[in-house]
């Protein structure tokens, strides 16, 4: 493809063409002050302008260089302001991306492919500032509902254990499911509390692998009977289809947690009773694929978007059990993409599905 020639290059030969132009007018100039000279008698007293002309043809080479010098200063000097003005624009177009990213940057006609840059520039800047502005909006709301969700376990826990202590008459039986109660609250709280800490050290930049070969086939089978309670809870079904002994090049720690957090969001997003399927096997492009399918809500194409957003959460519902930081997937995605691999996630008809792609 023709890539546009660089600005200065365009206005060098600008002025060198214009340079050549007065050359060529100083020649002309002097060729024809030579023939008036000769064709046209002049009589005494001679004319201010004929002794010019004559100056000129007995000098001809002081003259040219004369006027060589003299016209092609005014013409530096105009471009040199050109050139000034055309900076200072593009200085003011340059403040202007971060000022007011929405107003389109117009500069002369020599700067038009550093106009399309800076565009391009403004365009994707103003689109990270609303995505950030949206971002810090989702944390926001999300902390505000989180603090809400602390104080009604905590009220709980602390109302029925005050029963058991202030109420000694109590039947052990109420004490016991009192006390049942009260610990499962404690662990919603424990689980609040840790999403916080999730929140507060939620630093991408910071993420260092420490890789090593991992037998993938037995670590997900692993992480699959670890959630086996989870499933039982909710009346779930696994099948798994894995290809046995793939082995990975990976960060052991940080692929448990993109294993783990993909498999809460299922559990979380199935419906009752319903299968579960998780796959792994080797691609014919030679890559190592992860896929799982659950039957769940259509997610909305729109949502579908912003799945692997920070802070975003599919139920926003504040007393919602399966409301988390809006984290986990956002967390797969980056660890996914730092070992040079893909998640995706497609839905439709009440069926929901993940694809991880890894290099093998």
């Amino acid at each position: 493809m023709f890539k546009e020639k660089p600005f200065w290059q365009k206005w060098a030969g600008t002025f060198l063409l214009q340079t050549v132009l007065i050359a060529i007018a100083a020649i002309v100039l002097m060729f024809a002050g030579s023939v008036i000279c000769h064709l046209i008698p002049w009589y005494s007293p001679v004319p201010l302008h004929y002794r010019i002309l004559k100056w000129i043809e007995l000098n001809p080479f002081t003259f040219f260089f004369g006027f060589m010098v003299f016209c092609t200063g005014l013409l530096a000097i105009f471009h040199f302001k050109r050139f000034s003005n055309a900076m200072e624009q593009t200085m003011d177009a340059i403040t202007g991306i971060y000022e007011n990213p929405e107003k389109k940057i117009v500069l002369p006609d020599h700067f038009r492919e550093m106009e399309v840059e800076l565009n391009e520039v403004r365009i994707k800047t103003h689109a990270d500032q609303q995505a950030a502005k949206e971002a810090n909006q989702r944390k926001n709301d999300l902390i505000m509902y989180m603090a809400h969700d602390l104080k009604t376990p905590l009220t709980s826990v602390i109302g029925y254990l005050s029963l058991v202590a202030n109420e000694p008459e109590i039947p052990m039986e109420v004490k016991e499911k009192y006390m049942e109660i009260a610990l499962k609250k404690s662990h919603r709280l424990e689980d609040l509390i840790n999403e916080f800490f999730d929140i507060t050290r939620f630093n991408f930049s910071h993420m260092v692998l420490e890789k090593s070969t991992v037998n993938l086939s037995l670590m997900l089978q692993q992480m699959v009977s670890e959630f086996v309670t989870d499933f039982d809870q909710k009346g779930l079904t696994a099948r798994c289809d894995i290809e046995a002994d793939i082995m990975a090049f990976c960060d052991v720690g940080k692929m448990e947690r993109v294993f783990d957090n993909l498999l809460k969001n299922i559990v979380n997003y199935s419906y009752a009773g319903t299968e579960i399927s998780v796959s792994l096997r080797r691609s014919e492009d030679e890559m190592i694929e992860i896929t799982t399918e659950n039957r769940g809500r259509t997610i909305a194409p729109e949502m579908l978007e912003h799945i692997f957003d920070q802070f975003f959460r599919l139920d926003s519902s504040r007393s919602s059990q399966t409301g988390g930081s809006g984290l986990g997937l956002a967390v797969a995605k980056e660890i996914i993409e730092r070992h040079d691999g893909s998640i995706s996630c497609e839905s439709q008809d009440e069926t929901i599905k993940f694809c991880i792609k890894l290099p093998a």
